[in-house]
């Protein structure tokens, strides 16, 4: 890529973007950079030290006396003590070399919600303004954000900047969001991690909402101005500098925001239509493990990626399936995942804490002792993000957001009302729950075997801990599905579960119980025996038809739809199949084969979008 000569010194991290990316965020770097000022490095040199041999010369320690001088004392030793008279002996003379100590420049982001939209791109700029200076000063640069004190991080890679633009939240802790009480508080904390650093850093760099003072060393405080410009102030103890920056356009903004630097050929534009068949080029490899995390509309659709803490977001409506995914990078490790508004709502976990992504009314906490999941187990937790109804509640008394998780067996709740996420709050509802399902997000219903009974459960206002509906059911449960819709004014509650008795084959063969419930009365109820060779993801719950399992041969090169009275296959596939999901009560299904290809079924089978990027992690 060609750089005018003014960008030279960026070219090492403007080169990660396309060219006209990189241009525009060229722009941006040469109006910040007079802003910064001079490098201020403290303890560049610390004592000298000896490092090899310099020269000969005639003074210097008896210990460094030539060897050949001592070989004269043993054989002439009047000529040895007439040269030591006449200052005539050879030292060696070693070269000294004063040491560099490491030096250390340190950057915070402010991550809070007055710094969200246009003014992270300026963190961008700054990121790597602060990147260079460090390096050309032989320093290095650290950075970490605001809300999460005493976490730093390299600067090494482009993924490493999306993980930056990632690292956003709504609100400080307990904390009103983005008050200026809350990020002083986190300043504060800041600083006394930085005190305790070794070396301490000679720059400490303070950079998000305009503030008093000079924040932890320098700060840069970044503010809307007119439309389409930003200004910023830097300002030290020993300077103030003030500008007025002018944005990118829109569209280039928008890639920047979402961490597209890189749109590779054929990732938008490639796409190919063998009938109802669309294969769409993207340029990420994908994980097997983790099965496709759908929207409970199916409009979207999430999959991690392969060797990155990150994932791709599709949307599955219209031409829209046909666009670059967003990219979704994320800093801690995802443990319970859910797509709400479009967005990858994201429960993560690092040391000892928690933090919330993309979910309004969570931020983090301490991480609850019950939550022990690990992500390198290969599946995200399944998690439903709801706004409880409350007809006699308005504004201010209005019920405050619940999240809801399942895990081993437990669902799982969290109310954003919990002041800082109290662990001790993060309570069982239920147990010897199977499986969830959003309703409207407004409240959850799930399936359990309890009691011998197999029962419908739900968290909306009012119901307590009474079933919905209910049905005798004998055995030991292994797993379970649930699909709830609103079939002309009533709701249709369709389950599967699968339960562990004999005289079917032992542990060869599994019995799947199917039931439909139309307003808590039982309409469809039937069994289907499977060999533990096909792998059941969902259920179909057709609005006009019965009910039936979506599972995957044993082969595993074809999905079939299992009723009581038929067997109807919906796709069959080349590559073997890996992983699926269900969503839309059948409407739209997405499969991972081991070609690392994301196939959705939108329909159920009548159009079908395939995502390849390469080769999966088997």
């Amino acid at each position: 890529m060609r750089l005018p000569a003014t960008l030279a010194p960026w070219r090492q991290w403007l080169d990660w973007f396309d060219p006209d990316l990189a241009g525009a965020l060229g722009d941006v770097l040469l109006r910040l950079h007079p802003l910064l000022g001079a490098f201020r490095l403290r303890a560049l040199r610390g004592r000298s030290e000896p490092e090899g041999i310099d020269d000969l010369r005639r003074r210097g320690s008896y210990e460094r006396l030539l060897l050949s001088e001592w070989a004269l004392a043993d054989a002439a030793p009047e000529e040895f003590d007439r040269r030591a008279a006449g200052g005539e002996h050879l030292f060696l003379s070693p070269k000294l070399i004063a040491r560099q100590a490491d030096a250390l420049t340190v950057a915070v982001f402010d991550n809070g919600p007055a710094q969200l939209g246009a003014p992270r791109l300026l963190h961008m700029a700054l990121w790597i303004l602060l990147a260079q200076r460090a390096q050309a000063a032989k320093a290095r640069f650290l950075w970490g954000v605001l809300s999460a004190p005493g976490e730093l991080f390299e600067a090494d890679s482009e993924e490493r900047l999306r993980e930056l633009l990632s690292a956003r939240t709504w609100r400080f802790g307990e904390s009103a969001g983005g008050s200026a009480q809350a990020r002083a508080a986190l300043e504060q904390e800041w600083a006394r991690c930085l005190d305790g650093l070794q070396p301490s850093p000679s720059e400490r760099w303070s950079i998000g909402a305009p503030g008093a003072g000079h924040g932890l060393g320098h700060r840069v405080g970044i503010g809307a101005a007119q439309t389409g410009e930003l200004t910023v102030t830097v300002s030290a103890a020993s300077a103030r500098r003030e500008a007025t920056l002018a944005l990118p356009d829109p569209a280039r903004a928008k890639r920047l925001l979402h961490g597209l630097f890189v749109l590779q050929p054929g990732t938008v534009a490639a796409v190919d239509e063998i009938g109802p068949v669309r294969v769409v080029r993207v340029a990420r490899k994908i994980s097997l493990k983790q099965p496709p995390l759908l929207s409970p509309n199916g409009l979207s659709v999430a999959v991690p990626l392969l060797n990155e803490h990150a994932a791709h977001l599709h949307r599955l409506a219209g031409r829209r399936r046909l666009e670059e995914p967003h990219h979704a990078p994320y800093l801690w490790s995802l443990v319970a995942a859910t797509i709400h508004t479009h967005r990858l709502g994201a429960c993560l976990i690092g040391d000892r804490q928690v933090e919330f992504r993309s979910l309004p009314g969570f931020a983090r906490g301490p991480l609850p002792p019950q939550l022990n999941h690990r992500p390198e187990r290969g599946r995200w937790l399944p998690m439903i993000w709801v706004q409880p109804m409350d007809a006699r509640a308005s504004g201010r008394h209005k019920p405050q957001p619940e999240l809801f998780l399942l895990h081993a067996g437990a669902l799982w709740r969290w109310r954003s009302q919990d002041a800082g996420l109290d662990p001790q709050t993060f309570a069982p509802f239920a147990r010897d729950v199977l499986a969830i399902a959003p309703m409207h997000e407004a409240w959850v219903d799930y399936l359990r075997l309890h009691g011998g009974s197999l029962q419908i459960g739900t968290s909306r206002n009012g119901h307590g801990q009474r079933p919905v509906a209910q049905v005798d059911c004998a055995g030991e449960a292994r797993s379970g599905w649930l699909a709830v819709q609103r079939v002309k004014g009533l709701y249709r509650h369709v389950a599967a579960v699968e339960l562990r008795v004999g005289g079917h084959g032992g542990d060869r063969a599994g019995a799947w119980r199917v039931l439909q419930w139309d307003n808590g009365a039982v309409a469809v109820d039937f069994e289907i025996i499977l060999p533990s060779e096909w792998k059941v993801i969902g259920v179909d719950a057709p609005r006009d038809g019965g009910p039936a399992l979506i599972a995957i041969n044993p082969d595993r090169t074809a999905l079939l739809s299992l009723g009581e009275k038929e067997r109807r296959t919906l796709y069959r596939s080349a590559a073997r199949l890996s992983v699926g999901s269900v969503a839309g009560g059948g409407e739209t299904i997405a499969l991972i084969d081991l070609d690392g290809r994301l196939v959705v079924l939108h329909e159920r089978g009548a159009s079908i979008t395939i995502y390849a990027g390469g080769e999966g992690d088997g």
